[in-house]
């Protein structure tokens, strides 16, 4: 549905009525939530001007509501310039008053709502870009503890921020000791008290009714305090207990064009870094928001639109200098809970900020900086009980200790070192957890699976006698330089025995792909094999990954190597070399070795002679009633989704069965039959049936099948006896193919 859609459907009384209400206070915590928002980006030196900073926050509440408001899938969204990104951007204050002779001035503020707005265009753009281009799917893998590391770190650095506000000192280990004297402490120690409090109390209720009642009460007190001490609003706000420096026409525009020239941009441009991190952590901000509202509501969100609604607004609210915004959790819930999930709360919400942007001024300047340090402060200690506290048990601690690692990296040396940090070690958990997981999906020998190539009752028993002299492993996952090393040293391990395998067959049917380290280490395990006289096979390896044996190889290794390209392939070309080996080494073995041979031999080949009598005898019988069929090799038996004309006795030749990916199944020749049911009911063939070379077979079908039920029904009893007997395990089903 589209926006203007949505609008008309819910532009109703009982929709209307509850945005109206929900709207009005929702719009009340948002102005005040601008309000301390501006107090971290202008903290320290810089707090003069926290009061213009409050209207480009406003203005940017007023922009994300809106857009993001009508624009998004949820219905009731919120959404603000967020605490985190301006936690970001509070950092860079630093730069800002150091770089400016004589303390702050316009110059220096001017330069940071550059960046303020740069850093909003950015983080715009880069949503605008994910979203059309619908890229959202490859940010919903960011790792969890990455993104809870970047929270924990922002709720310190805004807790440490709420101190400053409250205090007006930039709170280092040199100005520490002045927090504790009593005229500093009378300025932070209410707001602190207040911000500990609201945490306890929204920690056990978290309901946003007590927040707003909360922030009237104290608000109350704390301007009774202020007249039981007799000092009145402007020696109060002189003396910083309230905000200052109100402009006598509205907040917003903050700055003019013409105000562009004051911008240091050198500074700007060494932040560039920094701004870039930003829109990180505005990313962050939007999944981590988007992910909380499905799980806590169950509503699908179309991610790629809320990136493009995100981005829109982005760019209208950095342009007006708000700091970078996005969805808002703790809003957009309790909309959801008071039946407000229409767009029409957004558009209420828009207009109290309005308001409150272009005519609030007055009420402003009587709000008391202890509340606003003291929401502030509420903000930083519920990110640090989110990401540190409540998170413990339901981690493992090696991600728990990366949320550590990150929140640490951030309060002491910044937010890019932070995401360095966590970034490494996020990586290097990683590639530790995925060398634990084994390559290996199956090893076994050749005495334990064979390939399907029909062979003589000698090489049978041959490769029977000798099949521990292959081993095959069938591999699986993304080889590369955690899990080569363990691979090769296992590997290697048969190569040790006495006496070491005739090849070893490594199948890649199911290896997603290998980086060079893999293929290196195997090149070291060909060259090994190879010196001991091992011969090398793999199947279905892909052709990167044989280019890149070519290149590291020496050419007569090279050459000695074999590649297939399944499993079944593979199996066949080890078996030829294990029975070529065995037929040139007959003239040598002891005598018990070939007396074993011969007794297996004899014993198979006799089985093997009574079945063929078995056959040619039901053959001499069936022959009224069954029909010739030559054919050359490579002519097709039977064909995948053809309806058979009966069932075919392999008289002569050999033939193969192929699945419809192609791959060989098995083969057969005299004595076999090819689609045993056909003779019995309208069959459709499921596998293809190839001549390997010229063929003969003998054709029963359905009408001929019943003249013989009629004429001889015993020979029809033995004739369904000798189909049942001939289905050896690991095939077809009757129901599927031959």
């Amino acid at each position: 549905m589209s926006p203007w859609s949505r609008l008309r459907a819910d532009f109703v009384p009982a929709k209307l009525v509850r945005a109206v209400a929900v709207g009005w206070l929702m719009g009340a915590v948002i102005v005040i939530h601008c309000i301390a928002l501006s107090a971290v980006v202008f903290s320290g030196p810089m707090l003069p001007f926290a009061v213009q900073g409050a209207g480009m926050m406003l203005f940017g509440g007023l922009v994300f509501c809106l857009l993001i408001g009508v624009t998004s899938s949820f219905p009731g969204m919120l959404a603000v310039p967020q605490e985190v990104p301006a936690t970001v951007i509070g950092t860079l204050g630093a730069a800002v008053v150091g770089s400016t002779a004589g303390g702050p001035d316009a110059s220096s503020f001017m330069t940071m709502a550059a960046m303020l707005v740069l850093s909003g265009l950015l983080t715009g753009v880069a949503f605008l870009a994910i979203g059309k281009f619908r890229l959202s799917y490859l940010f919903r893998f960011i790792p969890y503890p990455v993104a809870g590391g970047f929270f924990a770190g922002a709720g310190w650095v805004l807790s440490v921020a709420a101190l400053s506000v409250m205090s007006g000192m930039v709170l280092d280990w040199q100005t520490l000791p002045r927090m504790f004297e009593p005229a500093a402490m009378s300025k932070w120690g209410p707001g602190a008290a207040y911000g500990l409090a609201l945490a306890f109390v929204m920690r056990r209720r978290a309901n946003l009714v007590v927040m707003i009642g909360s922030l009237l009460i104290v608000s109350a007190l704390y301007h009774a305090g202020l007249a039981f001490f007799d000092l009145s609003v402007e020696d109060a706000r002189a003396q910083g207990f309230l905000l200052s420096g109100m402009p006598e026409v509205g907040l917003w525009p903050a700055f003019g064009p013409g105000d562009l020239g004051r911008v240091d941009w050198n500074v700007v441009a060494g932040q560039i870094p920094a701004l870039l991190t930003v829109t990180l952590v505005t990313l962050l901000c939007l999944l981590v928001t988007v992910n909380g509202l499905e799980v806590a509501t169950g509503v699908e969100v179309d991610l790629d639109r809320e990136f493009r609604a995100a981005g829109l607004a982005g760019v209208c609210a950095g342009a007006g200098g708000s700091a970078p915004g996005c969805h808002s959790f703790a809003l957009t819930l309790p909309c959801r809970m008071f039946g407000a999930d229409t767009p029409w709360v957004g558009v209420v919400v828009a207009f109290v900020l309005g308001v409150s942007l272009f005519f609030g001024n007055g009420i402003l300047t009587l709000l008391p900086m202890p509340i606003i340090g003291g929401l502030l402060l509420f903000i930083g200690i519920s990110l640090l009980d989110n990401w540190l506290v409540k998170v413990r048990e339901r981690l493992h601690w090696t991600d728990y200790g990366v949320i550590v690692l990150i929140a640490v990296t951030v309060a002491v040396f910044g937010f890019i070192e932070g995401v360095g940090a966590g970034m490494l070690a996020t990586l290097t958990l990683f590639a530790i957890r995925l060398s634990r997981v084994d390559v290996v999906e199956e090893e076994f020998t050749g005495r334990e699976q064979q390939s399907t190539k029909l062979r003589s009752v000698p090489d049978r028993v041959m490769l029977l006698d000798r099949g521990e002299l292959l081993r095959a492993y069938r591999l699986r996952g993304y080889i590369f330089f955690g899990t080569a090393h363990p691979l090769i040293a296992r590997l290697k391990q048969p190569l040790r025995e006495h006496p070491p395998p005739a090849c070893i067959l490594l199948d890649f049917a199911a290896v997603s792909g290998c980086d060079f380290s893999a293929v290196n280490a195997l090149c070291q395990f060909v060259q090994s094999a190879d010196l001991a006289g091992v011969r090398a096979v793999f199947s279905a390896a892909p052709g990167s990954f044989e280019e890149g044996l070519r290149r590291n190889l020496p050419a007569q290794v090279w050459r000695r190597l074999r590649f297939e390209t399944d499993l079944d392939h593979g199996l066949e070309r080890c078996e030829d070399m294990i029975v070529t080996a065995a037929a040139s080494g007959l003239s040598e073995p002891s005598n018990r070795q070939r007396g074993r041979l011969l007794d297996r031999v004899t014993e198979d080949l006799g089985r093997r002679l009574a079945g063929l009598a078995q056959f040619e005898e039901l053959l001499e019988e069936l022959e009224p009633w069954l029909e010739p069929r030559e054919y050359e090799a490579g002519e097709a038996l039977a064909v995948r989704g053809e309806v058979q004309d009966g069932l075919q006795l392999v008289v002569f030749g050999q033939a193969v069965v192929h699945d419809a990916d192609g791959a060989r199944l098995f083969q057969c020749g005299p004595g076999d039959v090819v689609e045993s049911w056909a003779a019995f009911s309208e069959h459709v063939a499921a596998a293809t049936v190839i001549a390997r070379e010229p063929c003969r077979t003998m054709l029963l079908t359905s009408a001929a099948r019943e003249l013989l039920e009629s004429d001889d029904n015993a020979l029809t009893l033995r004739l369904l006896a000798f189909l049942v007997s001939r289905r050896p395990p690991g095939r077809l089903s009757p129901e599927t193919g031959p």
